[in-house]
């Protein structure tokens, strides 16, 4: 067992690097050459399928380059298929040298593909709507939105634009799946960030929710019709779900 377990190391770092690991003697190379190419292509297709926009910005070498990086080099830890995203992502910023100077933005467009993703999977359901008075009981939240920031406006990224330096704003995008199991965006600006942020984090009243703000932003003074709008734009978004029970 010991000899084949040396063996099967030994054509596993082959195929994982065949540029450096030469293969094992006696093998026909036009037989290995199939396992290249299948265990390469196989990895290849799945990050390409979670990251189609990261994908589209590179040229085909650069793009190869990268997949066969992470292919020799990144230990991942996972048999799941739905998890190679999140290895692909561990290792880009473990190796911020194989992208940062030409592609700035790759880790926040990598987490956004991502998180579009991971809602796209998610086995959560959302219970049924409930209109009620904002001001006076609890917001129920979806489980399927999610809050993410950036320093890049990675929604907009794309193979004619690509930005070189980050805004002087970041970016705050509300990422959630609807009813109609469609996964969509929706861009924040950073007082109905800090807004989600608060009703998330804690099971308040709108009246709660406003107060808390005005607390945390010195000088502001949220209105009640501001503050209504929004979540009734959240509703029918299915960002909120309307009132606790």
């Amino acid at each position: 067992m010991q000899a084949f377990e040396i063996t099967q190391r030994a054509l596993a770092q082959h195929l994982r690097d065949p540029a450096n690991a030469p293969s094992l003697p006696g093998l026909e190379d036009r037989r290995v050459q199939i396992y290249r190419d299948l265990l390469f292509n196989n990895v290849e297709g799945l990050i390409a399928n979670n990251f189609p926009v990261m994908k589209r910005l590179m040229s085909s070498e650069q793009w190869a380059l990268l997949i066969r990086a992470y292919y020799r080099e990144h230990p991942a830890h996972t048999p799941y298929f739905h998890q190679i995203a999140q290895e692909f992502m561990a290792f880009l910023a473990a190796q911020p040298a194989l992208w940062q100077s030409q592609f700035p933005f790759l880790l926040e467009l990598a987490h956004y593909e991502w998180l579009e993703l991971a809602l796209d999977i998610d086995t959560q359901s959302m219970a049924p709507s409930r209109p009620g008075d904002w001001m006076s009981q609890r917001i129920s939240i979806s489980p399927l939105a999610r809050l993410a920031g950036y320093q890049y406006p990675v929604h907009r990224i794309r193979p004619d634009w690509q930005p070189t330096e980050p805004p002087a704003e970041p970016t705050w995008l509300m990422v959630y799946r609807n009813r109609q199991d469609k996964v969509q965006f929706q861009v924040l600006t950073p007082l109905a960030a800090l807004l989600w942020a608060t009703i998330s984090e804690h099971r308040v009243t709108g009246s709660e929710a406003i107060a808390a703000l005005n607390q945390k932003v010195p000088g502001l003074q949220l209105e009640t019709a501001t503050f209504i709008a929004t979540l009734d734009g959240w509703l029918e978004r299915d960002i909120v779900l309307g009132v606790e029970p």
